[in-house]
């Protein structure tokens, strides 16, 4: 892999806005202004690289899977989750509810070497918008104006697997005769609209895929006590084609039941106790005791699994040695000088600290808002992200390698200045070379 840099395309600000990436535009804390887009840069694969690390990518998810079925043991405990919260993820596991995608966030050095896995979310993984659309009309023009030959090709083959597997869950969905309904959440709480965005598009291919779907806030999100179900907002009588509905408070309307939701939104926090629907029930404790009883959540609940830092330690116990792992601990740094600690729920760098052997510590001077119930930690061996100068000085990037359906489909990379690869990290697309 290397790194290229090109011209910005005359007017590229309106054009990736066209292409749904509302958010690229952002501020720090001093004021200074941060896109999130690169323009002007590119990351080049060549096609058997990208055939390994697709390879990597798809070894490392069969491997998490198996440490989840060790995580749901107990061996590493209840993952900061409470007993309740453990015992649905276990639940979900066991009852293999199907999911739709994943992303791990991979150290790769472009030499040969193997791919280093950082993390995984799969929970509620972003950046989806970018790596799937933005970075595939970035590659057309770039040939249209002949910046790159027309047999130019890009590691992404993003769309086409999500319509492919909602596509599938749609079908599944038919024959349990839970509706062709979908309903896609997120939360008002993101300021950046880049939650938004996911679930915008989220709707767009699972509208390709015949779902008919509906955008609701989670804070919509409603109980129907006769009916002990989830439920949407009060719409026109007969106006959905959902095959539940449930008689308004006026006359006319209805209330949708919730048979298929996809939520980005974490499971930590929508079991955390604290989250409540309309009336003042709590979310979490409505899920647990009605489990099985509310037809599909995307993700489902075993993902609480592979979006826990604690994954990392599973995983090295489980293979250690791993040419693509990093030795983590669950219990301190264990001998290892250079390391980085992690809480159990952080997500975009927050809450991470990087331990030098020099004694120094550095962050990004974020804490993440949620803290596991007994403040469990991951300590993980230091990984050096390469550097990729450009024009600008450093570039430390980190491949967003995506999973649809057990299979790696693309990736986004998002390039850093320093170490911890944060909110104000940049986009970079990709091709393949010829």
């Amino acid at each position: 892999m290397r790194r290229i840099e090109l011209d910005p395309r005359p007017d590229w600000e309106r054009t990736i806005k066209q292409s749904g990436l509302i958010y690229s535009h952002s501020v720090r804390d001093d004021g200074t202004a941060v896109e999130y887009w690169n323009d002007g840069a590119a990351y080049v694969f060549t096609l058997p690289e990208v055939e390994e690390l697709e390879k990597q990518t798809e070894e490392l998810h069969r491997m998490s899977l198996e440490a989840a079925t060790y995580m749901a043991s107990g061996a590493l405990g209840h993952l900061g989750l409470s007993p309740k919260a453990f015992e649905l993820a276990q639940w979900s596991l066991e009852q293999d509810e199907p999911d739709v995608y994943a992303r791990f966030d991979l150290a790769y050095a472009g030499d040969g070497s193997p791919a280093k896995m950082l993390e995984y979310n799969g929970d509620t993984p972003t950046g989806l918008i970018e790596a799937s659309v933005t970075q595939w009309f970035w590659l057309q023009d770039r040939i249209k104006s002949g910046a790159l030959p027309a047999d130019t090709d890009q590691w992404n083959g993003l769309h086409e697997a999500l319509v492919e597997r909602w596509r599938t869950l749609l079908h599944r969905s038919l024959n349990e005769g839970e509706g062709g309904r979908l309903f896609v959440a997120h939360s008002d709480a993101d300021t950046y609209g880049e939650d938004w965005d996911t679930v915008a598009y989220m709707r767009d291919v699972a509208g390709e895929a015949g779902w008919e779907h509906t955008g609701i806030e989670m804070k919509e999100i409603g109980w129907h006590h006769g009916a002990r179900q989830f439920v949407g907002v009060p719409e026109p009588w007969g106006s959905s084609r959902s095959i539940a509905a449930l008689p308004g408070d006026t006359p006319g309307t209805q209330y949708p039941v919730i048979r298929n939701l996809f939520k980005l939104y974490p499971w930590e926090d929508l079991v955390s106790g604290e989250d409540r629907v309309v009336g003042d029930q709590e979310f979490g404790a409505l899920l647990i005791a009605g489990r099985g009883l509310f037809g599909r959540w995307y993700e489902p609940a075993w993902k609480m699994f592979l979006s826990n830092k604690l994954l990392l330690v599973a995983l090295w116990r489980l293979f250690p040695g791993h040419p693509n792992l990093l030795p983590a601990y669950a219990d301190g740094p264990n001998g290892m000088t250079d390391f980085v600690v992690k809480p159990v729920f952080g997500r975009e760098g927050d809450g991470i600290q990087v331990h030098r052997r020099d004694g120094s510590v550095t962050s990004n001077g974020q804490e993440y808002r949620r803290e596991g119930t007994g403040r469990e930690r991951v300590w993980q061996q230091y990984h050096e992200l390469p550097d990729f100068p450009g024009s600008q000085g450093s570039n430390h990037p980190v491949l967003g390698s995506w999973v649809i359906n057990q299979e790696a489909f693309g990736v986004g990379i998002r390039e850093s200045d320093g170490p911890i690869t944060d909110y104000f990290c940049r986009f970079a697309p990709n091709i393949i070379e010829n």
